[in-house]
């Protein structure tokens, strides 16, 4: 069947209402042309009609995608633009039936007549703009939907779509127009739930936000917080611009989620910006659903509830938190919570290892010595008796090798707090002051002593003159009694032992004195073997007496060292005491092992000369625990009444005075061995004493 030049299919043919068809024939008569005229002319008839055939099946491709109750087409009267448009306009037959209007009706409808008055002005815009066409500032498709009236005066709605192809001249426009009564309807019935539904969601106190998988807002509710802006302003824009560029990829991950799993996701975000200035971006809570058509996730709903309020006052309460845990941690006292029946609530102090969290609801009398927990519980009955807050001091032995013994100052405060009591307990390290007031009595005991050494001092000097006369004397008779007496005779000899013992408490005297001056001594050249010779005359009858053994071994050619004497022999006279001490110890009674090296010899540092002096002895040896200190100015192994830690530490002082070293080597049960290293020529000028 041909319709208007169209070759159309009979079901369509069937259900349209059509024009009558138009002859080919060229004009005139009507009757085919002949001779060359004709056959020019049957040419450009044959090619008119191949263009408007081409024509024809570009609108029926158009028009067969388009389900509609009725079509028009528009297009441009070509030998006369000035009239606009030429409009043909076809119509189904239930399209007919339905509102009993034809073809010619839908003529002018395109022309917007007969459009309800209420939709006449938009009908027209839209029709105009498809007409114009985007290349003059109009649109190339549009879809709208108006009302009309049925031939009965009913108002029925129409849903059309447009589509406009071609420029100038050849511009041509397609519309379909299908009856959407039924479907408005439904639509106004489901507008009421709808409208409640919206009347819910608008007054909800969650923001509420549709969105497409690209994130297009597709619906949000009034409680958005955008200044400025309508919430239906905001629909067609990004919910990324709306949740702010810090949470972009957290929302795109919670879109990622749901899609993936097409069910719920709770997820936290912090966004939907204001547009003032001065507003922060606030914290939500997010519950997100998807929405699926077909099997597909086609939308996500998300119910924002917001949370600043909370999360910035749990923000307020960590920092709050770590303020107070960072004072906890760093105070330098320990403090201890404990409950009514002295269980460990909370402590800021590591204890015997265990960590602070270890010692939660641990009785806290575990970790005391029975000193400890004897002097705690005395406090706690103290201030419970009182009411008020109970202190006492206690030292705690070192635990540790290594460790110093340590005192503690503390302090018991009951609190009663409704049903809740309890102590607080705080201790206060007060080792350093102990420490102090100990060196403090240590120097008093050793001034003490001081004073006694020197009236010791100023003794002997009395008495050493006074025994020098007797045995001048005695000495000065018994050359008498030699030089009468026969020689070679018994009383010749007996008179020379009696000159040799003499000189030797002479000797001894004399060395006495020496020790025992007081005033300044000048440096002079000394040889190392005199010193020590000086300094045993002091100690042989000791050390004879403890069965000491002596291994001397001091060259007299060694060369002269600049020092003070007195000095050097005060530092040996210490190291020869506390070797004789510490063999005592290990050997009280005689033994071959207890024994006592001295050792004298040459060495060479950095091209100068030395003189370096070993003194070893086989007793138990020094901890490596203390060894680092025993020159420390009153650190002793010894009671108090056998050392005051102080001759070490001078002789350490007057070996380094002399621009030498003193050092030590020692292992337990393998004895101690102290170099004196002193320099031939230590740099310093002669005296004349």
């Amino acid at each position: 069947m041909r319709l208007n030049g169209y070759n159309m299919t009979s079901r369509v043919a069937d259900t349209m209402d059509s024009p009558d068809d138009e002859a080919a024939e060229g004009p005139g008569t009507g009757q085919p042309q002949t001779g060359a005229v004709g056959s020019s002319a049957a040419l450009e008839e044959l090619a008119r009609t191949r263009a408007e055939l081409r024509r024809a099946r570009e609108d029926l491709d158009v028009f067969s995608q388009l389900t509609a109750g009725y079509w028009w087409l528009a297009e441009r009267v070509a030998h006369d633009p000035s009239q606009g448009y030429a409009i043909r306009a076809w119509t189904t037959r239930s399209f007919t039936r339905t509102t009993g209007h034809d073809r010619d009706y839908v003529e002018g409808l395109a022309r917007a007549a007969d459009v309800h008055p209420d939709d006449a002005d938009a009908f027209a815009r839209t029709v105009d703009a498809l007409m114009r066409g985007s290349a003059d500032g109009g649109r190339d498709q549009a879809v709208h939907e108006f009302r009309l009236f049925g031939r009965d005066g009913s108002i029925m709605w129409v849903r059309q779509r447009l589509d406009g192809r071609g420029e100038g001249l050849g511009r041509r426009i397609y519309a379909s127009g299908e009856l959407i009564t039924e479907r408005k309807r439904t639509e106004d019935a489901l507008g009421h739930v709808e409208a409640r539904f919206l009347s819910l969601v608008e007054h909800a106190p969650n923001v509420i936000v549709t969105i497409d998988l690209e994130g297009t807002i597709l619906f949000v509710n009034r409680q958005v917080p955008v200044d400025g802006r309508e919430p239906w302003e905001l629909i067609g824009s990004s919910v990324f611009e709306l949740a702010g560029g810090q949470s972009r990829a957290d929302l795109e991950n919670a879109i990622a989620e749901i899609v993936a799993r097409k069910g719920a996701h709770e997820f936290a975000l912090r966004g939907i910006v204001s547009s003032t200035d001065d507003s922060d971006p606030r914290w939500y809570e997010v519950q997100g659903a998807p929405v699926i058509r077909g099997g597909a996730v086609v939308a996500i709903t998300m119910i924002l509830t917001d949370v600043t309020e909370r999360r910035v006052a749990e923000i307020a309460l960590r920092r709050s938190e770590s303020r107070w845990r960072f004072l906890w941690e760093n105070v330098p006292d320990r403090i201890t919570e404990l409950d009514a029946d002295a269980r460990i609530v909370v402590t800021n102090r590591s204890v015997d290892g265990r960590r602070p969290e270890e010692l939660y609801g641990s009785d806290v009398f575990e970790h005391l010595g029975i000193e400890g927990a004897v002097a705690l519980r005395r406090a706690m009955e103290l201030s419970i008796r009182t009411k008020e807050p109970a202190s006492y001091e206690i030292g705690v032995p070192a635990s540790e090798p290594g460790d110093r013994d340590r005192w503690w100052s503390q302090r018991v405060v009951p609190y009663v707090e409704g049903d809740t009591r309890g102590f607080l307990l705080i201790g206060t390290d007060i080792s350093d002051r102990k420490t102090a007031e100990q060196e403090r009595a240590n120097l008093e005991a050793q001034l003490r002593q001081q004073q006694k050494l020197e009236s010791i001092g100023t003794l002997a000097s009395g008495v050493a003159h006074e025994i020098n006369n007797p045995i001048q004397s005695i000495m000065n008779y018994a050359d008498l009694v030699r030089m009468r007496a026969e020689p070679g005779g018994a009383v010749a000899d007996f008179a020379g032992e009696i000159v040799a013992e003499t000189e030797r408490v002479a000797t001894i005297v004399r060395n006495l004195l020496a020790f025992a001056r007081q005033e300044k001594e000048h440096h002079s050249p000394a040889r190392i073997c005199d010193i020590v010779e000086s300094t045993l005359t002091l100690m042989r009858a000791v050390l004879r007496r403890d069965h000491i053994l002596l291994r001397l071994d001091v060259p007299e050619e060694l060369p002269r060292i600049k020092c003070r004497s007195q000095q050097i022999q005060q530092v040996f006279m210490n190291l020869f005491a506390n070797a004789r001490d510490a063999l005592n110890a290990r050997y009280p009674e005689y033994d071959d092992e207890k024994w006592m090296a001295i050792e004298a010899r040459v060495i060479e540092r950095d091209g100068e000369q030395w003189v370096s002096t070993t003194v070893e002895d086989h007793g138990a040896g020094i901890s490596p625990d203390v060894i680092g200190r025993i020159f420390d100015p009153f650190f002793t192994t010894k009671g108090r009444d056998e050392g005051t830690g102080l001759g070490l530490s001078v002789s350490h002082g007057i070996v380094r005075e002399h621009r030498g070293e003193l050092e030590v080597e020692s292992s337990l049960g393998q004895g101690t061995r102290f170099h004196i290293h002193l320099r031939v020529d230590n740099g310093w000028g002669f005296e004349s004493v």
